[in-house]
């Protein structure tokens, strides 16, 4: 980093955004694991299905501006409360559309139990409108806020969890959950906001930031789209192809497995600020996006190793009987960490660079693969085959996000990536801190 002041300040938020990644995955595990043996797979597999096609729509709620709106807070911090009323507004005219978008579609395919579900789930977007807060802290660096918000939320909706499981409550009040997390969090979003010395009733809503964060964010938004079918398509395709039993022991396995992609999210989001800042000073970007590179690169490869060796038994240990199914599909779902380190790291940047359309070409072209794979190998391999499908599409991104952007300069950063001397000089910026 530049210097001392600028490197406390990243490493302090990236600190706090792995501790409310973290224990956003601990309450998942721990809790979502009791909540799957007391349901069993077939009707765990229902809420897994009923939060992936709410995903899928999402997408028109986010409208593809997180890390959009935080660099843009960064850039023009003098319209403020313009861009926050802006996006808050944008967010919850299209939180209406996921709901009625996504009741629709599951009342076209599903039985009435299964639509309420997807109906109770997506009413959860509707409040996450107010996560336009997060990105306030994000752009001043101040990562602890959501950090709390996220312990206390996840607290008090564990133990509410585990209360439904002790009084055997019927699959509806863990759909409820969702909305109940929501809920908290924006209040608190709301709490932290005020205690900062900021007002929301002072945010604005204007035409023309809307079409000027439209202007950028629409390659994003058609990525986001088709990222999320090809991501979620999965589970759906299972649902057709096979049965609720087989969908329970790979959504189980998928959420194990994906329990680490916390790591990227939470690191990028905490060093985003630093990529911008940088933009500039390109000797200074590529050598931070290098060292960013290593962490996530090695970090999933030791992940990916431990996977493979312990797969059998932290399955065995965490869900017990009823989902046998499943450990071959988590040593198989762990080998995407890699791409997905990388790729998240790689996406932050080319939001610095504003060159979000090139991520476009990347999930048409995730979005063909996975599709052919799936047709293929879930009839014929069931949930393995699909394990094999995502696996694959995913090592395909990794080569065209090498290839779609800079080539000679993105191999560079890629293959230097594996020098462990970053990690040393990683460990001095914390160690330097201390």
């Amino acid at each position: 980093m530049s210097n001392t002041s600028s490197s406390n300040k990243y490493v302090s938020n990236t600190l706090w955004s792995i501790l409310e990644k973290v224990s956003r995955i601990i309450s998942g595990i721990l809790v979502g694991v009791l909540v799957a043996r007391y349901l069993g797979p077939a009707q765990f597999f229902l809420i897994s299905y009923a939060l992936n096609v709410v995903a899928i729509f999402t997408i028109f709620s986010t409208l593809g501006l997180d890390s959009l709106v935080v660099r843009e807070l960064i850039t023009r911090n003098d319209r403020k409360n313009t861009i926050l009323g802006t996006t808050f507004f944008m967010r919850l005219a299209g939180s209406v559309i996921v709901v009625i978008a996504a009741t629709l579609y599951s009342s076209m395919r599903d039985n009435h139990q299964q639509t309420f579900i997807v109906f109770l789930v997506s009413l959860s977007i509707i409040l996450q409108s107010f996560t336009v807060v997060d990105f306030y802290f994000q752009s001043i660096v101040q990562g602890k806020y959501t950090a709390i918000n996220q312990v206390i939320t996840l607290l008090i909706s564990s133990a509410v969890k585990i209360y439904f499981i002790f009084t055997k409550a019927p699959i509806e009040y863990f759909a409820c959950m969702v909305l109940f997390e929501a809920t908290l969090t924006a209040i608190n979003q709301y709490l932290f906001y005020v205690r900062k010395g900021e007002n929301p009733f002072k945010w604005k809503f204007a035409f023309d930031e809307v079409k000027e964060l439209l202007s950028h964010s629409w390659p994003i938004i058609a990525s986001g789209l088709i990222m999320m079918v090809y991501q979620k398509m999965d589970q759906i395709l299972i649902k057709r192809f096979l049965d609720l039993n087989s969908g329970g022991n790979y959504a189980a396995a998928v959420r194990m497995s994906e329990a680490s992609y916390f790591i990227p999210v939470a690191i990028c989001a905490a060093v985003f600020p630093g990529i911008v800042n940088a933009k500039n000073n390109k000797e200074l970007q590529y050598k931070r996006l290098t060292q960013l590179y290593s962490l996530l690169i090695w970090s999933a490869i030791i992940i990916s190793v431990g996977g493979t060796i312990f797969g059998d038994w932290v399955i065995r240990v965490m869900y017990k009987q009823g989902y046998e199914l499943a450990p071959a599909v988590f040593k198989i779902h762990i080998w995407t960490t890699v791409p997905v380190f990388f790729s998240t790291a790689w996406g932050i940047w080319m939001i610095a660079e504003n060159k979000q359309r090139l991520i476009i070409f990347l999930q048409i072209i995730s979005l063909l693969c996975c599709f052919f794979l799936h047709i293929n190998l879930i009839p014929r391999f069931g949930i393995n085959g699909a394990a094999i499908s995502v696996v694959s599409t995913y090592y395909v991104g990794l080569l065209a996000v090498l290839i779609i952007y800079k080539p000679k300069l993105n191999f560079t950063l890629f293959l230097n990536a594996f020098n462990p001397v970053n990690l040393v000089d990683i460990y001095r910026y914390f160690k330097n801190d201390k």
